[in-house]
């Protein structure tokens, strides 16, 4: 790996760390669409997986001395969008099977797919060298607003969920 201009060029095991969590992130929200019920747990990978590649993306951020407030920015306005959107989505809660089925919204695929974007222009941008920064110091504030969406929307309905009426979701 050499390093010029304070900007790591090549491979790197956190950018695989970064891949691996974000290709599941999107398969999961790709479930999500196709109107099934959910487990809480299922519901809940899209946003732990964002958040980690987040935090990833932080410690790149943090590495090459960049100040952090534009990314918690990025989060911090993420979280309030999927938060308005969690808390306008239309809930249909099984609370015998604690399950939940969401609308077939794309919004959450998009987001997914938006974070896998960002992580392809961090891995494209470190392989083409000091030519690709300008890719590189955009990514990170993506994938915070990316993250920041899917973890306020799965908040969102982590507390509506109590409180939503009963729907029979489970059919023998």
């Amino acid at each position: 790996m050499r390093r010029r201009a304070d900007v790591t060029v090549g491979p790197n095991v956190l950018r695989l760390a970064l891949l691996a969590c974000a290709l599941p992130c999107a398969r999961y929200t790709l479930s999500e669409m196709r109107h099934r019920p959910l487990p809480r747990g299922r519901l809940a990978a899209p946003a732990l997986l964002a958040m980690a590649c987040a935090l990833v993306f932080l410690l790149f951020q943090l590495g090459s001395q960049r100040p952090p407030w534009i990314f918690l920015a990025a989060l911090a306005g993420g979280l309030a969008i999927g938060a308005l959107r969690g808390f306008t989505l239309q809930l249909q809660v099984d609370h015998m099977f604690d399950k939940v089925r969401l609308p077939r919204a794309r919004g959450s695929f998009l987001v997914a797919l938006a974070l896998v974007a960002a992580v392809l222009l961090e891995i494209g941008g470190a392989f083409a060298g000091p030519n690709g920064l300008p890719f590189r110091l955009i990514a990170p504030d993506i994938a915070a607003a990316c993250a920041g969406m899917l973890t306020g929307r799965a908040m969102a309905i982590a507390m509506r969920w109590r409180g939503a009426p009963h729907v029979d979701l489970h059919r023998f």
